[in-house]
């Protein structure tokens, strides 16, 4: 398997209030994307609800570490933007993320609810999320 992160499109101008500039990844295996990869620049503050970083894998490719692999391949930027540690969110019932998240190695810090100043950002059913700091040691 040949996996790589191939940079789709770099959000920075005209971002709605509340937003941060962010990176939008695909994920390639092979020659198939098979997901997508989110980097946000910000604070710790800023995402504290949304993170840092978000992935989605097609359903069709699920269960091979997609994300936690395209997480490793992320590393390298995350260092050269200047973050020691980012935060990776979830919903409490997101087992697969939950399990990539334990695979890199994210240490748990708390869950929260959504407070009703971020309600616009996530869906409905999202109530409440996991946060998690993950250190990028070398």
């Amino acid at each position: 398997m040949l996996m790589r992160l191939v940079l789709d499109e770099f959000i920075e101008g005209a971002i709605r209030p509340g937003f941060t500039p962010f990176y939008i990844y695909k994920i390639i295996v092979n020659t198939v994307q098979v997901g997508t990869l989110v980097f946000r620049l910000g604070s710790d503050e800023e995402h504290r609800y949304d993170g840092h970083i978000a992935y989605t894998i097609d359903e069709i490719h699920r269960g091979h570490h997609y994300a936690y692999e395209a997480c490793l391949l992320l590393r390298k930027e995350i260092r050269q933007a200047g973050y020691d540690h980012v935060l990776i969110t979830c919903d409490p019932d997101n087992i697969a993320s939950k399990k990539t998240i334990a695979r890199l190695g994210a240490e748990y810090v708390e869950t929260l609810p959504v407070p009703s100043t971020h309600r616009k950002f996530f869906t409905p059913q999202e109530h409440d999320k996991e946060i998690y700091i993950w250190r990028m040691h070398s």
